[in-house]
């Protein structure tokens, strides 16, 4: 046997210069490009020709590596530096960098998403390249030569300079701690196969076990050369290390050295390309040569991929036949179609016809498939033509492409063992071994040799020589996937599929046919240990193993040989086991077991306990029954099998119960149950945690009468447990007995608080009692209630009932045990409160009070339903039929729900009234003469819209829905909400005359006085009170509620509204004073007056502009400008104190009155200073007033600001005079530092006056907003502003006629007119603005 020196190569080795000093060399994925790295940075090549492809910068790189996917590049430098770049763009990822660092070894996991770091900083880091952060930090306890990622990724090994660490990639977990000496080589010195390391040492290489850091092999390195670097081919069948000038290669499993490499010069670094096919030896100085490794390359095999597949597969007359049709139609048919055929007839033994295709195909043209053609069909016609069929061969070598040549050699050897020669084929096999470096092939094809032999020693019963070449074969066995042995397959009709499954199958029938079953069992078991699952269950092995399986289990032991021992049978159950029920049940198995050696129990264990492992868990319970049932009228069972049977019941057991946990995370209930039920059937010592399970998934199924028998039992099982009873409170709560589930959750609390096991006492907390939530629902309807009207109407009973009745009746309420029984882990507070909103829900009613209504004294004591029948009688019953056919529990009528007699009461209510309304859910409005069918107009039209009480119950209301007065729905609009109707919305916006948008947007409140004034002004009262107090809501205000009192009630609402809005458009009146203030009207009606007949017009900013220049250019005196500005600014606006009006204004003193008469009355000129010539119609008789005034008290129109707007009580009567002297103080106060628009501030400021009632009391706001102090503006601005202040009082404006009362000199009495007294100021002088300054007042008006 020879061995060459040199390795053989294939062609003209490219050779590259990395420009600089090179430290490491890694092939791509792909073995298409090689990566260098060294001081000239990293570069790519192309491996074809050795071009470069692109350069990365980077400094003193020591290390580098590429990942498996061929996705990234990293490298590791001198520097501390860890690079990784793209390797399809080249641009860099990141880079991290630590001074203090050097970096030995770099390396990618097997999926590519981390990076190892070896480190001189006693640190291997771990990085994940998606994040670019450091995830794991190993710290083994001395530099880090170099760090790998083992083959599945879930461990790193390390190398330092006396041990290699193992840890686990997830945690960092150290696994094994191996005392070795490393090399240091950067990142070589340690290499992974798939459960080994192979370590460089000073004079050695050692393959040790990962997992327990036992040397298994070792290979020893001659003294004196410094072994480096390691490299393993792709199977791992060989290991390529350097030394000096010297690449070896050692063969891993017969451990015999291969060929060498020799190298001219010093070798720094080694890289073999994934595929094998390459290998690049890298020097010092930067010189890298890329040698191509010998290999077995197969010539091709040319036909189409349907005969390919037809010849794969075995079906050689349909290949022969399509390989016939394709040679009949060509008039040249190809070499390749004939040598290909005659391959194909070789395999169908068809010698004759083989020989002469192959004949005819090397005529055309001669080929190395032709030759091997003939070569094998000439052997398979006889050995006495084996020396013919080696000549053929031998004439092949000339024709073949230098690289076929070892596969040549290859199938000659295999054509020499079909001769029969087969100690010379088995040693030319032996012979390509150990020249050919890429070999696994050969190994193959050995091993199959050895394959055959053993067969034909056992066919001639020579079982020992048998078992020797079987054990040989698979000695010789090599993960193989090349295609040159799917091509030597085809040739020679050698099946290499489940090759090293046929080599053990072959030794378990030896065994068997020896009588030695012990070892053939253990021999089986090791096949379907480590056989490929897929491979086991579904390829034509399975029918192999089952019968050898059933053989071994029937057969018994052979005696002969007294030092065996009787096998244990239950190994061989477990995997009968498995392969029976992979593909039947265990009944049909328990019938193939009836001659079995093992005992039955045995048999019975096997399949429970492999159901069992594939998770057929009721299918193993159900076996589990048969073997109880079996074992019924055995008494006593062995200990083991006790031990068995107890074990497998608590097992599966929880394994059910895991199951029908599972099922209920997943809500299937139904299959939960069923899981439970399989476990409680197992007749288990303590049930009671399933059947706690069992009966929450009843619950969720609504199996209530199963659930409360399970929570029956558990009580029952132990009457001290709480879970029992938590079980049936839930199932009484689902099936609605809630009184029941309330004094069981009770009951359960008890056993909590009283068990001896402080964890159980620790749930207490967890769970709400009964009283904390009947509170919670007392406070929830406290609050409901609160703001709900005082007396509501029961719709259910027909009663009425005050505050604490209804609070009392949500009790009769079936929600509320529901509530209480319900709420016993938390207090669901969100829940309480809709449930009491809702039923605490209620309607109001809207209508014309007419004749006869039923008041509360009466109904008090009757149910509304048992009313004698009247007209108004049957309007309250029908209005609370419909409240309760509409699902309300409530309903509010005004005529009956308010105690009129108790003034208190009624108080209330008026000004609740539109509060109520508000909070209603909905509010039914009857319009009474207005019959079906209605049509367009009748709700214009309804006397309903004329009534003042309605008005403020619409508005109020969010929902309204009309009936007509024969209880049918207004123009049959059967909508939830009439409001939302554009034919309702178009009928309000003409009964109103205010637009829709307008009409919506009116809110309770300050806001828009003058337009619900003027709203209200068109409506009707019956007394005249209620005038003022059906707007005390529109108004959000309170008022005394004083019937009798006549047109008073309406001056003092009027004063309350003036004094808590500032809006002087409540003056832009004319027509009869109110007996309350002279300033104030008698009727509401006359608000249907538009305001700016009294107010100037607005001034468009031009002509403000041209006023104000016109002012500067006449020169006024820029002080009293000025003056007169501050004088205005200081003024609060209008109050009232009691009847007494606080006005400020402007006065202007009348002179001698001259009188005429008109048709209309009396027609009063006189002479002003200011205003020239003024003409006053009255149908009064000025003549007798000692003096008159007219006065402008717009004060805000010529400040250009709003109305306060915020509410504040009527100073008492009582005060007045001493309020008129403080005010007078205060109308002389110099300019103020206060801003107007800050609540606070104003109140400081009105709190320094020293007001000689007292305090002054306010309300909402809680500041007198009234009293408003001056604005603060920047002298900037009141420059500005002043100008503009005077333009505007230079606008026509509707004065106030006023006169001194003869009773008190120190106030006065508006004079009322007929008709508007016009007036403006005329030019304005010096002269004037100084009477101007001297006439801002504030005046006292009775």
């Amino acid at each position: 046997m020879t061995k060459s020196s040199t390795m053989s190569v294939e062609r003209r080795d490219p050779e590259i210069n990395h420009d600089g000093r090179l430290s490491a060399t890694a092939f791509s994925a792909n073995g298409k490009y090689l990566v260098s790295g060294g001081e000239g940075g990293v570069r790519v090549w192309r491996v074809e020709d050795g071009a470069q492809m692109a350069r990365m910068e980077a400094k003193s790189v020591q290390c580098l590596v590429v990942s498996k996917d061929g996705r990234w590049i990293a490298a590791g430098s001198e520097l501390g530096d860890v690079s990784v770049w793209s390797a399809e763009t080249y641009e860099e990822i990141f880079t991290h960098t630590d001074d203090n660092d050097n970096i030995f070894g770099v390396d990618f996991s097997p999926n590519s998403s981390r990076l190892v770091s070896a480190s001189s900083a006693w640190r291997a880091s771990v990085w994940d390249v998606a994040t670019r952060k450091e995830v794991l930090t190993l710290r083994p306890e001395d530099e880090v030569w170099a760090a790998k990622f083992s083959p599945q990724g879930d461990q790193i090994a390390t190398a330092t300079r006396n041990s290699v660490q193992v840890y686990d990639s997830s945690d960092g977990r150290l696994l094994v701690d191996i005392p070795v000496k490393v090399t240091p080589w950067y990142n070589n010195g340690i290499l992974w196969s798939t459960t080994h390391l192979f370590i460089v040492t000073h004079d050695r290489i050692k393959k040790i076990e990962a997992a327990t850091g036992s040397a298994v092999l070792e290979w020893p390195v001659p003294k004196g050369n410094f072994s480096s670097c390691l490299a393993l081919l792709q199977y791992g069948e060989c290991i390529a290390y350097f030394a000096k000038r010297t690449v070896t290669f050692w063969d891993t499993s017969t451990h015999t050295q291969l060929s060498d490499i020799e190298h001219p010069q010093y070798i720094r670094s080694i890289a073999l390309s994934p595929d094998d096919r390459f290998l690049a030896i890298g020097e010092e100085e930067g010189k890298i040569i890329i040698k191509q490794l010998s290999r077995i390359t197969e010539p091709e095999i040319q036909i189409d991929d349907d005969t390919l597949n037809l010849w794969k597969h075995d079906q050689f007359a349909d290949a022969e036949a399509l390989l016939t049709t394709a040679v009949g139609e060509s008039r040249n048919p190809s070499h390749h179609v004939l040598a290909s055929r005659a391959l194909v007839r070789s395999r169908l033994q068809h010698w004759d016809a083989a020989i002469v295709d192959a004949k005819e195909s090397i005529k055309i043209q001669p080929s190395i498939i032709g030759y091997i053609a003939r070569g094998v069909a000439l052997v398979g016609w006889g050995k006495k033509h084996k020396h013919k069929a080696y000549r053929v061969c031998d004439l092949a070598f000339e024709h073949s492409h230098p690289n076929h040549v070892n596969f040549l050699l290859l199938v000659k050897a295999i054509i020499v063992f079909m001769a029969g020669e087969h100690d010379d084929a088995i040693s030319r096999v032996y012979d390509l071994i150990n020249t050919v470096h890429v070999n696994s092939i050969c190994y193959v094809v050995q091993a199959y040799m050895h394959l055959l032999l053993g067969n034909s020693r056992m066919e001639d019963g020579d079982y020992k020589g048998a078992i020797q070449s079987f054990e040989r074969a698979r000695a010789q066995m090599r993960p193989h996937t090349s295609r040159a042995l799917l091509v030597i397959s085809l040739i020679s009709g050698w099946s290499f599929h489940d090759l090293d499954i046929t080599i053990r199958q072959r030794i378990c029938e030896v065994l068997c046919a020896m009588g030695r079953i012990m070892e053939a069992s253990e021999c089986l078991l090791n096949i379907v240990s480590t056989v490929d699952e897929d491979m086991y269950t579904t390829r034509p092995v399975t029918t192999w193993v089952s019968d050898f399986l059933q053989q071994c289990l029937s057969t018994p032991e052979s005696s002969g040989d007294s030092s065996l021992h009787s096998p244990s049978p239950a190994p061989l159950l477990r995997k009968w086991a498995k392969l029976k029920l992979s593909g039947g049940s265990w009944k049909d198995a328990l019938i193939a077991a009836l001659n079995f050696t093992a005992p039955r129990f045995t048999i019975y264990r096997a399949l429970c306990d492999q159901l069992e492992t594939l998770d057929r868990i009721a299918v193993a319970t159900s076996c589990f029954y048969e073997l109880m049932s079996e074992l019924e009228g055995v008494k006593n069972l062995h200990a083991e099998q006790a031990e068995w049977v107890h074990d497998f019941r608590e097992r599966i057991s929880r394994k059910l119960e895991c199951l029908g946990d599972a099922a209920v995370d997943f809500q299937h209930y139904n299959a939960a149950i069923s899981e439970y039920s399989a476990a409680l059937s197992l007749d288990l010592a303590a049930p009671q945690g399933l059947l706690v399970k069992r009966s929450r998934a009843f619950v969720a199924s609504g199996l209530w009468e199963d659930a409360l028998n399970d929570a029956n039992k558990v009580i029952a099982l132990d009457p001290s447990s709480p879970w029992g009873f938590e079980r049936k409170h839930a199932a009484l709560h689902m099936e609605g007995r809630y009184d029941e589930a309330i004094g069981t959750f009770e009951t359960m609390l008890l056993k909590i608080s009283q068990s001896s096991d402080p964890e159980i006492r620790e749930f207490y907390r967890e769970y709400s009692t009964p009283e904390e939530t009947k509170a919670a629902i007392h406070a929830a309807i406290e609050n409901t209630i609160s703001e709900s009207p005082l007396v509501l109407i029961d719709t259910d009973s027909g009663r009425l009932l005050d505050k604490s009745g209804q609070a009392a009746s949500f009790e009769l309420q079936p929600i509320f045990p529901e509530l209480i029984s319900s709420m016993t882990t938390h207090l669901d507070h969100a829940r309480i409160e809709h449930e009491v909103a809702e039923y605490y829900r209620y309607a109001t009613f809207s209508h014309k009070w007419e004749d006869n209504e039923p008041l509360f004294e009466k109904v008090v004591h009757i149910v509304v339903y048992d009313l004698e029948e009247s007209l108004t009688h049957n309007k309250l019953r029908m209005f609370c039929k419909i409240v309760r056919e509409a699902g309300y529990h409530w309903a509010w009528c005004d005529t009956c729900c308010i105690n009129k007699g108790d003034h208190f009461v009624l108080q209330e209510a008026l000004v609740s009234m539109f509060k109520w309304y508000e909070g209603s859910a909905v509010t039914i409005v009857l319009l009474r003469g207005v019959r079906s069918p209605t049509r367009r107009g009748d709700l214009v039209r309804s006397v309903w819209n004329t009534r003042a009480w309605t008005l403020q119950e619409y508005h109020a209301s969010k929902v309204v829905r009309f009936y007509t007065e024969d209880w049918k729905l207004y123009m049959n609009l059967d909508i939830p909400n009439h409001k939302e109707s554009s034919e309702i919305i178009s009928e309000m916006e003409e009964a109103t005359g205010v637009s829709a948008r307008a009409l919506m947007a009116l809110r309770p409140g300050l806001e828009d006085i003058r337009e619900k004034l003027r709203l209200a002004s068109t409506r009707q009262t019956t007394r005249v009170e209620d005038a003022a107090y059906s707007l005390l809501g529109l108004f959000s205000m309170s008022l005394p509620v004083v019937y009798g009192e006549g047109d008073k009630a309406l001056g003092r609402f009027l004063a309350q509204l003036l004094t808590s809005s500032g809006d002087t458009s409540i003056l832009a009146w004319t027509g009869r004073s109110s007996s309350f203030n002279s300033c104030l009207p008698t009727k509401i009606a006359v608000f249907n007056q538009l305001p700016t007949m009294h107010i100037p017009p607005a001034i468009e900013g031009a002509e403000t502009d041209k006023i104000t220049i016109s002012l500067r250019t006449s020169s006024p005196d820029a002080i009293l400008v000025m003056k007169m500005y501050d004088r205005l600014n200081e003024l609060p606006v209008p109050f009232f104190v009691g009847q007494r009006m606080k006005l400020p204004c402007i006065i202007f003193k009348l002179g001698p009155l001259s009188a005429s008469r008109s048709t209309s009355g009396h027609v009063f000129r006189a002479q002003t200073t200011v205003l020239g010539t003024v003409e006053i119609a009255t149908d009064q008789d000025l003549s007798h007033h000692r003096s008159l005034y007219l006065v402008h008290p717009w004060i805000d129109f010529l400040l250009d600001r709003q109305p306060v707007g915020s509410v504040v009580e009527t100073i008492p009567e009582e005060i007045t005079d001493d309020l008129s002297s403080s005010m007078g103080e205060l109308s002389l106060v110099g300019s103020s530092s206060i801003t107007s628009t800050d609540p606070q501030t104003r109140a400081a400021w009105l709190s320094g006056i020293r007001w000689p009632f007292g305090e002054l009391r306010t309300t909402t706001t809680g500041y007198a907003a009234s009293l408003r102090p001056p604005s603060l503006l920047s002298q900037a601005d009141k420059e500005m502003r002043a100008p503009q202040v005077i333009s505007r009082l230079m606008q026509p404006f509707g004065a106030l006629l006023l006169t001194p009362d003869f009773g008190n000199v120190a106030a006065y009495r508006r004079v009322a007119a007929e008709s508007l007294i016009t007036v403006q100021v005329g030019e304005i002088t010096p002269a004037t603005l100084n009477k101007l300054v001297d006439s801002v007042r504030i005046l006292d008006v009775l």
